[in-house]
């Protein structure tokens, strides 16, 4: 095997195994895995009949009118006295709105309350409220002589506590948390989630036949997005889940248990690990290597407040590890380079026997103990590195938020394709440090540059950042290896020149 040969094997197995594995891995989790709904506990004997939604004309007449507005830091909400709901919620940070348009078009929102009977129901999410503010809490209160609700929902700084108390209603009650934020899923989940007996589902609202009905051990259940979670957190004895609309939406609710822990916000790692809600955050399939690298490189950016530092440090710490087999690689590659007169004796004294060829070119490499594959090796073991920090940048919230230079979100791709032309520059001077002999495949490997620069000009700017960082650390650890490590090696070659 030459080293034009292993060159292009490099690149281009590098090329296909990163685009396949990441994107086919990604669409096969997204499309083909098993959808699997959580088995489903026995229903309770309390639970006689399940909440009706009342959707339809009933609920288009019945549109909140009268709104309170309140501020509360991180979090603007408005709070309909029809029913006590919230018909707003904003997460000032990323300037988004909780409620979604499903909500809207049904007119049903957060916080209703089902007992099961229609009559009762109805007087629950459409009657009058008195509402308050005490502090830090908001009291919505109905009462008409029969039956009471009182819903208090209390600001902690980055979620909700909600209590509710009652008189004279059945039990048990249901508290509506809503359906999915919508946004870019980009092949992430998007519906109903819950955790259930410790494990995290994260169920395909396709596969829900009406109505699904859950309990066990819950601790937490709502609905996501890619970057958001609008729920419930606590001791959870059961969840109902509904499929609705022509889009293939759902709502969920959760059965009142006091107190119970409100999020509706950003999948912020800092804010979730507060209230037990990390594993909301979905890892994918590869946790196992996804989810220490995202942890770390929140650690960098909690400690240094940039997650351009947090690529930098992770890059340093992949080059680090890398480096003995950076070293053996650089060796190995000046083995070959000495070769080259060698080699082309064997090209033309075996042009007409391939085969022959290829012999005499392994005893070659075996006498001198250059091995092939090492130029390969370092390339091959950051793939898993590449791919964990892909998905890292595709599930963190933050990301939207953190810009650089002229680059407004590193979770997206960089609008003006600068950052991808400058990666590609650093991949052409890789070849100006470390030059093939042959003019050909240097020319070959130039284009493979450019074709790199294609390929990475929609990945998510970060992906990038990482990247071009790796070229610039690899460039220097080679002109180290090269100018100071082996530098007597090269004077002594040198010398055995002149003596011959």
């Amino acid at each position: 095997m030459e080293k034009n040969e292993i060159d292009v094997k490099r690149l281009f197995a590098l090329m296909l195994v990163v685009t396949l594995f990441m994107f086919g891995f990604e669409l096969y989790t997204y499309y083909f895995s098993p959808k699997e709904i959580p088995q489903k506990a026995a229903k309770r004997e309390e639970v006689q009949s399940f909440p009706q939604l009342m959707l339809g004309s009933m609920r288009e007449s019945k549109k909140p009118v009268q709104t309170q507005t309140f501020d509360f830091g991180n979090f603007t909400l408005s709070v309909s006295s029809e029913g006590g709901k919230i018909v707003s919620l904003v997460d000032k940070k990323y300037s988004y709105n909780l409620i979604t348009d499903t909500e809207k078009k049904l007119n049903i929102y957060p916080l209703e309350v089902y007992t099961g009977n229609p009559n009762i129901d109805e007087k629950l999410n459409f009657s009058a409220y008195q509402i308050a503010r005490e502090g830090n809490t908001i009291v919505m209160a109905y009462s008409d002589g029969d039956v009471s609700l009182t819903k208090r929902l209390t600001y902690e700084g980055d979620y909700f506590k909600l209590s509710i108390s009652s008189k004279g209603l059945p039990s048990p009650l249901y508290v509506v948390v809503g359906s999915h934020p919508k946004g870019d899923e980009f092949y992430t989940h998007s519906g109903p989630v819950l955790s259930i007996g410790g494990k995290v589902e994260r169920l395909d609202v396709e596969s829900i036949k009406g109505r699904e009905f859950l309990s066990g051990d819950i601790s937490f259940a709502g609905e996501e997005s890619r970057y958001y979670f609008k729920g419930f957190v606590g001791k959870i004895p059961s969840v109902l889940i509904y499929k609705v609309g022509e889009d293939k939406d759902s709502l969920t609710l959760v059965e009142v248990s006091n107190p119970l822990i409100f999020y509706a916000g950003a999948k912020e790692y800092s804010r979730l690990k507060k209230i037990g809600l990390s594993d909301v955050i979905d890892y994918g399939t590869l946790k196992i290597l996804v989810k220490p690298l995202f942890i770390f490189m929140y650690w960098i950016y909690e400690h240094l407040r940039s997650w351009v530092f947090s690529i930098l440090a992770l890059t340093l710490l992949v080059r680090v590890f890398m480096f003995p087999l950076t070293y053996k690689s650089t060796i190995s590659m000046m083995k070959l380079s000495e070769l080259a007169p060698k080699m082309q004796e064997i090209r033309e004294k075996y042009k007409e026997d391939p085969v022959k060829m290829q012999e005499e070119m392994m005893k070659l490499y075996s006498q001198v103990g250059f091995n092939p594959m090492s130029g390969c090796l370092p390339m091959v073991l950051q793939i898993p590195v590449f791919f964990a920090l892909y998905k890292v940048l595709t599930i963190t919230a933050d990301l939207q938020l953190a810009s650089m230079l002229w680059i407004p979100s590193l979770s997206h791709k960089d609008p003006y394709y600068i950052l991808p032309i400058i990666m590609g520059l650093t991949m052409i001077a890789q070849q100006f440090i470390s030059p093939n002999p042959d003019k050909t495949q240097n020319f070959m490997m130039y284009v493979s540059s450019v074709a790199f620069t294609f390929l990475f000009a929609s990945f998510p700017a970060g992906l990038v950042l990482y990247w071009t960082f790796n070229n610039i650390f690899n460039m220097g650890q080679s002109y180290l290896i090269k100018e100071v490590l082996l530098k007597d090696r090269k004077k002594v070659k040198a010398e055995r020149k002149k003596r011959k």
